[in-house]
Protein backbone atom coordinates (compact mmCIF):
# COMPACT_ATOMS: atom_id res chain seq x y z
CA UNK A 1 0.00 0.00 0.00
CA UNK A 2 1.14 3.36 -0.95
CA UNK A 3 1.15 6.04 1.80
CA UNK A 4 1.30 10.01 1.34
CA UNK A 5 4.32 12.04 2.49
CA UNK A 6 4.50 12.65 6.29
CA UNK A 7 4.79 16.74 5.06
CA UNK A 8 1.14 15.93 3.11
CA UNK A 9 -0.13 14.29 6.21
CA UNK A 10 0.76 16.99 8.56
CA UNK A 11 -0.46 19.65 5.68
CA UNK A 12 -3.65 17.90 5.10
CA UNK A 13 -4.13 18.22 9.49
CA UNK A 14 -3.60 21.65 8.58
CA UNK A 15 -6.12 21.93 5.91
CA UNK A 16 -8.87 20.00 7.88
CA UNK A 17 -8.36 22.85 10.90
CA UNK A 18 -8.43 25.53 8.61
CA UNK A 19 -11.65 24.38 7.08
CA UNK A 20 -12.71 23.89 11.24
CA UNK A 21 -12.07 27.58 12.09
CA UNK A 22 -9.55 26.91 14.50
CA UNK A 23 -8.57 30.07 17.24
CA UNK A 24 -4.61 29.99 17.81
CA UNK A 25 -5.26 28.35 20.88
CA UNK A 26 -6.56 25.43 18.90
CA UNK A 27 -3.52 25.68 16.02
CA UNK A 28 -0.63 25.88 19.01
CA UNK A 29 -2.97 22.97 20.40
CA UNK A 30 -2.68 21.16 17.39
CA UNK A 31 1.17 21.93 16.78
CA UNK A 32 1.86 20.76 20.19
CA UNK A 33 -0.27 17.42 19.72
CA UNK A 34 1.09 16.62 16.57
CA UNK A 35 4.65 17.49 17.92
CA UNK A 36 4.42 14.85 20.86
CA UNK A 37 3.00 12.15 18.98
CA UNK A 38 4.58 12.07 16.29
CA UNK A 39 7.89 12.78 17.49
CA UNK A 40 10.35 15.60 17.61
CA UNK A 41 12.41 15.19 14.95
CA UNK A 42 9.99 13.76 12.32
CA UNK A 43 7.74 16.45 12.97
CA UNK A 44 10.14 19.00 12.79
CA UNK A 45 12.10 17.61 9.33
CA UNK A 46 8.46 17.61 7.85
CA UNK A 47 7.28 21.24 9.17
CA UNK A 48 10.76 22.56 8.05
CA UNK A 49 10.17 21.28 4.55
CA UNK A 50 6.48 22.67 4.67
CA UNK A 51 7.66 26.03 5.88
CA UNK A 52 10.52 26.14 3.26
CA UNK A 53 8.13 25.49 -0.02
CA UNK A 54 5.77 27.98 1.58
CA UNK A 55 2.81 25.43 2.22
CA UNK A 56 2.64 26.35 6.21
CA UNK A 57 3.98 29.31 8.57
CA UNK A 58 5.62 27.21 11.26
CA UNK A 59 4.44 28.01 14.98
CA UNK A 60 6.94 30.91 14.56
CA UNK A 61 4.77 32.63 12.12
CA UNK A 62 1.73 31.72 13.38
CA UNK A 63 2.57 33.32 16.59
CA UNK A 64 4.07 36.11 14.40
CA UNK A 65 1.08 36.97 12.65
CA UNK A 66 -1.01 36.80 15.69
CA UNK A 67 0.83 39.55 17.77
CA UNK A 68 0.34 41.76 14.46
CA UNK A 69 -3.54 40.67 14.75
CA UNK A 70 -3.70 39.10 11.81
CA UNK A 71 -5.44 35.79 11.38
CA UNK A 72 -3.15 32.88 11.46
CA UNK A 73 -3.90 29.28 10.33
CA UNK A 74 -0.60 27.19 10.04
CA UNK A 75 -1.43 26.29 6.65
CA UNK A 76 -0.90 29.06 4.12
CA UNK A 77 -2.89 29.90 1.34
CA UNK A 78 -0.61 27.65 -0.93
CA UNK A 79 -1.07 24.85 1.32
CA UNK A 80 -4.40 25.11 1.19
CA UNK A 81 -4.45 25.22 -2.56
CA UNK A 82 -1.66 22.37 -2.61
CA UNK A 83 -3.73 20.01 -0.50
CA UNK A 84 -6.83 20.78 -2.76
CA UNK A 85 -4.62 20.43 -5.99
CA UNK A 86 -3.49 17.02 -4.71
CA UNK A 87 -6.71 15.42 -3.93
CA UNK A 88 -8.30 16.83 -7.11
CA UNK A 89 -10.81 18.47 -4.63
CA UNK A 90 -12.62 22.11 -6.91
CA UNK A 91 -10.98 25.10 -5.38
CA UNK A 92 -13.97 27.09 -6.07
CA UNK A 93 -16.48 24.89 -3.68
CA UNK A 94 -18.28 26.06 -1.40
CA UNK A 95 -16.36 26.23 2.07
CA UNK A 96 -18.72 24.17 4.05
CA UNK A 97 -18.37 21.39 1.87
CA UNK A 98 -14.45 21.32 1.61
CA UNK A 99 -14.82 18.62 4.55
CA UNK A 100 -17.77 16.54 3.24
CA UNK A 101 -15.31 15.89 0.15
CA UNK A 102 -12.34 15.94 2.24
CA UNK A 103 -13.14 13.05 3.63
CA UNK A 104 -14.85 11.31 0.48
CA UNK A 105 -11.46 11.79 -1.04
CA UNK A 106 -9.33 9.51 2.10
CA UNK A 107 -12.14 7.23 1.97
CA UNK A 108 -11.76 6.32 -1.69
CA UNK A 109 -7.85 6.96 -1.28
CA UNK A 110 -8.02 4.07 1.23
CA UNK A 111 -9.81 1.61 -0.93
CA UNK A 112 -7.41 2.29 -3.95
CA UNK A 113 -4.42 1.53 -1.41
CA UNK A 114 -3.29 5.22 -0.83
CA UNK A 115 -3.39 6.08 3.19
CA UNK A 116 -2.90 7.85 5.90
CA UNK A 117 0.22 6.42 7.68
CA UNK A 118 0.76 9.05 10.75
CA UNK A 119 -2.01 7.55 13.40
CA UNK A 120 -1.92 11.06 14.98
CA UNK A 121 -3.09 13.47 11.93
CA UNK A 122 -5.22 10.10 11.18
CA UNK A 123 -7.56 10.95 14.78
CA UNK A 124 -6.78 14.36 14.50
CA UNK A 125 -8.48 13.64 11.25
CA UNK A 126 -11.52 11.72 11.77
CA UNK A 127 -11.80 13.49 15.40
CA UNK A 128 -12.16 16.97 13.31
CA UNK A 129 -14.65 15.63 10.72
CA UNK A 130 -16.66 14.26 13.24
CA UNK A 131 -16.24 17.21 15.87
CA UNK A 132 -17.65 19.32 12.62
CA UNK A 133 -20.28 16.84 11.71
CA UNK A 134 -21.98 17.20 14.94
CA UNK A 135 -21.86 20.69 15.19
CA UNK A 136 -23.09 21.57 12.19
CA UNK A 137 -24.97 18.46 10.53
CA UNK A 138 -26.22 19.92 7.49
CA UNK A 139 -23.57 22.47 6.40
CA UNK A 140 -20.68 19.32 5.34
CA UNK A 141 -23.08 17.85 3.03
CA UNK A 142 -23.59 19.59 -0.79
Amino acid sequence: MAAFQDKEQILMAYYVQYYNGATIAEVKELDKRLRDEIGEEQYSKAMGELVDQGLALGIEGVEERDREGLEAPMATREGILYVTDALSLQSDMVEETMLYFFEKYLQSSEENGLELTLEPVKAYIQEAIEEHREEKPNSNQP
